[in-house]
């Protein structure tokens, strides 16, 4: 990760593989620029590469050279405003490494609730469920009253 406002480097042999899992030819590609800076039809499919390669690295360079993010969707990601639909599609198009982030949280977290809901009805069952012991004194009492019932 670089820090804010640097500019992010990327290393030649990375810049390699990416442009041949793209199918780039790199004698077509200049040397000064990078899949964010080059204008050409290609670049999408160089960055595409990059992000599989270094998600966090193409993260920086989006951050750097690409788009900027609303200041609506910037105000929800500090908490200041809600999330919405539209909020989400425009953080998986500028900033797919934070989009990706936050999925995974918001997966987890409902992962965690599911678990604590579960300990939960547990806990609530055996606290309704009588012990082998308070059963066992539960059947003899109803004997009792059933024998005396016979009884009168």
């Amino acid at each position: 990760m670089t820090a804010q406002g640097q500019e992010p480097k990327f290393e030649i042999g990375l810049l390699l593989k990416a442009a041949a899992m793209a199918g780039i030819a790199v004698r077509d590609i200049p040397s000064s620029v990078n899949p964010w800076t080059w204008e050409d039809e290609r670049a999408r499919s160089w960055q595409s590469a990059l992000r599989q390669l270094s998600p966090v690295l193409a993260q920086d360079a989006e951050i750097h050279w690409g788009p900027a993010i609303s200041l609506e969707l910037a105000a929800a990601m500090e908490g200041a405003t809600p999330w919405t639909g539209d909020l989400q599609a425009e953080l998986a198009i500028k900033r797919p490494h934070n989009h990706a982030e936050r999925m995974q949280a918001e997966m987890d977290a409902a992962l965690e609730a599911m678990a604590a809901n579960h300990a939960a009805e547990r806990a609530s069952r055996a606290a309704r469920t009588p012990s082998p012991e308070e059963l066992q004194r539960q059947i003899s009492l109803s004997r009792d009253l059933a024998y005396r019932g016979l009884q009168q």
